[in-house]
């Protein structure tokens, strides 16, 4: 399975996912003019790490619940990513979670003084019911 590694610009955000070392991270700015199709490559490799992930543990004859965490590291995300991001979040509850018990936790940084970004993140956090861990950055 390979790394899906995307170079954001001034109005889209690095991504990078890499189960081989566990890194999972969206950062920067998320306003890309349509974001559907700009994060269409995560859900597509989200689907089939899941995919890997349950054959793996098929093969290990395991079927013990994990947990990574997803880093979202954004300055600012317009309402259009917002919707994409809370369909992300969904997904790897209901699909991750329950299906393929990969537990995923978010990682969600916001400076001290952005309350709308980290009030952002608990909105979140409450509509999807996933675990978010608030990371202050400065």
């Amino acid at each position: 399975m390979e790394t899906l590694n995307i170079k954001g610009d001034d109005i889209s955000p690095d991504i990078v996912l890499n189960h081989f070392d566990n890194i999972f991270s969206i950062s920067g700015e998320s306003r890309p003019e349509n974001p559907l199709k700009y994060y269409e490559p995560v859900f597509t490799w989200f689907n089939e790490y899941f995919n890997y992930f349950y054959v793996l543990n098929d093969l290990m004859d395991s079927d013990k619940m994990v947990t990574k965490r997803l880093k979202i590291d954004l300055d600012y995300f317009n309402s259009t990513s917002a919707k994409v991001l809370f369909d992300l979040f969904s997904m790897l509850v209901n699909t991750g979670a329950k299906k393929y018990k990969i537990n995923f936790e978010i990682d969600w940084y916001y400076h001290a003084e952005d309350t709308d970004m980290l009030d952002a993140g608990r909105e979140m956090e409450e509509l999807c019911g996933i675990t978010f861990n608030y990371i202050t950055k400065d």
